[in-house]
């Protein structure tokens, strides 16, 4: 309501439902009836009770109440089908009907915003899918681990899940014929390869910088669970637009976005304060967003290009308010052309450059850097490329629809040529991310905040006034894979970036 009651005091149009400024979506909540849940691998006459919890971990189907399994397995390497990368991990692999197993991540080889894709949950269970395979085991590697140890994922295993209802009640699931969905570290994996030859740990250790060849398998899974009754919950995305001033070009979009929503009562449990205010995640975001377009409303001259405003919600439940708005878009026979996305920052010192994460899949990186070199700022290379920030956050769900898109961040290093940045994250994620703490006691520097929604500012007049709408560059994965006919372009020129 506060953000509706902003746009709608700027005078923006509304774009949401039945004439408001709220596009309203269902949520589907489901869980795993814990106690229910059996599980055994056999092997001839040799039959193995994995742990749960403690070995293996199992996620709830969004659209069964119930789950019976008897299948035999496959391991089918990294589960990646990559032609660019010249991996095909099901070649001469026959899975339908079976349970595929696979190593849980990507290998190194690969680059890290396309390892964060193949190597993720929800594309290899696709991929399985797409061959008709009826389950995947995902062996947990060391890049797993660096992201999530295991021993946190059992603390997870009765903690309810969510999925958008789409107008015909349709899920966001885009692989409901996996019905088993199961995590197994390395212990529990290795009663899989019985027989074969070979170790699990050995196909992990193989693994994490190369392609590992798949087998067929002598070991039956046998599982069978219940998940509790669902419930049905809602959300909301608030959408407001600013119509651009060029007749031949307002019929393009840039979709800017910020996500309001956090996690609500987090840890520690015991602890007095056990709110998550989400000040940095996402208030800062939302607050640039609302401030971005009051300065845009009260700008003499519009852009050329139409703006769309899009707060949305249910981020922290798998980026469900984007993914819903880009399945079912507001804006009529208007066509998205870009987006951009602010999750976050570090409003903490005065930065001299900034993250673009996405900025070597399209010339958005490009416009960008011609942006903010007016004001001295340079484009900065990803710091942490193992994060797989890329896929992450909101622009996932639009680039997914093949539209180009950047994550903006302000920059580690400060205006002293220091890298103050990486302290910074390092003490954020350990103390303060998804915690009570993240709230306005951090020491935030607001004239630092309006410097970054500077930024935001720039590189959306940049986008919106560009003679051509932003284009994938040819070798982007991510612009082969989501938007194979639509023009690309090369790099004009290297990106600008610091060390």
């Amino acid at each position: 309501l506060y953000i509706t009651s902003h746009f709608k005091g700027l005078g923006l149009k509304p774009f949401g439902d039945d004439g408001g400024f709220e596009q309203r979506f269902s949520l589907r909540s489901f869980a795993l009836d814990v106690p229910s849940i059996s599980v055994a691998f056999t092997n001839g006459t040799r039959r193995i009770l994995p742990v749960l919890g403690d070995e293996i971990f199992l996620s709830p189907h969004p659209e069964r109440t119930s789950i019976e399994v008897e299948a035999s397995t496959v391991f089918a390497g990294h589960g990646i089908v990559a032609p660019e990368f010249e991996i095909n991990d099901y070649e001469g692999l026959d899975v339908r009907g079976k349970v595929v197993v696979v190593l849980g991540s990507a290998p190194s080889s690969i680059p890290s915003a396309e390892a964060a894709h193949y190597g993720g949950t929800a594309s290899k269970y696709e991929t399985a899918a797409n061959r008709g395979a009826i389950g995947v085991i995902r062996i947990w590697t060391p890049t797993n681990e660096a992201q999530v140890p295991f021993s946190a994922l059992s603390a997870r295993l009765a903690r309810p899940r969510m999925t958008w209802l789409g107008p015909n009640q349709e899920t966001g699931d885009r692989s409901s014929s996996i019905e088993l969905r199961m995590t197994a570290n390395v212990d529990a994996a290795e009663a899989l390869f019985e027989g074969k030859g070979t170790r699990a740990a050995d196909l992990v250790a193989r693994g994490q910088t190369t392609s590992v060849d798949g087998f067929e398998l002598e070991t039956r899974i046998s599982t069978s669970m219940t998940m509790t009754p669902p419930a049905l919950l809602s959300s909301q995305n608030v959408a407001g637009f600013l119509e651009g001033a060029d007749p031949a070009l307002k019929n393009e979009v840039v979709v800017l976005t910020a996500h309001y929503d956090h996690v609500g009562i987090c840890r520690p449990q015991s602890a007095e304060d056990r709110i998550c205010n989400g000040a940095l995640d996402n208030a800062l975001g939302t607050a640039t967003l609302m401030n971005v377009a009051s300065r845009l409303v009260a700008a003499e001259n519009r852009p050329a290009r139409s703006i769309l405003f899009l707060a949305v919600g249910a981020e922290e439940k798998g980026l469900l308010g984007s993914d819903y708005f880009t399945n079912f878009p507001t804006l009529g026979d208007r066509e998205m052309v870009a987006n951009i996305n602010i999750d976050g920052g570090f409003p903490f010192y005065r930065f001299s450059d900034v993250i673009a994460f996405g900025a070597e899949q399209s010339n958005m990186g490009e416009m960008l850097s011609d942006a903010i070199a007016p004001i001295d700022l340079a484009v900065a290379p990803d710091p942490f490329p193992e994060q797989s920030i890329f896929t992450r956050s909101d622009q996932y769900a639009f680039v997914r629809k093949g539209i180009p898109a950047l994550f903006l961040y302000n920059g580690f290093t400060d205006d002293s040529g220091n890298n103050a940045g990486r302290a910074v994250w390092d003490e954020l994620l350990a103390t303060h991310y998804h915690a009570p703490s993240d709230d306005l006691s951090l020491p935030i520097d607001y004239g630092v905040a309006a410097s970054f929604a500077d930024v935001f500012l720039r590189l959306t007049k940049q986008v919106a006034n560009a003679p051509e709408r932003p284009m994938w560059y040819e070798s982007s994965t991510f612009g082969n894979l989501f938007a194979l006919n639509q023009p690309k372009t090369t790099p004009s020129k290297p990106h600008s970036t610091t060390q």
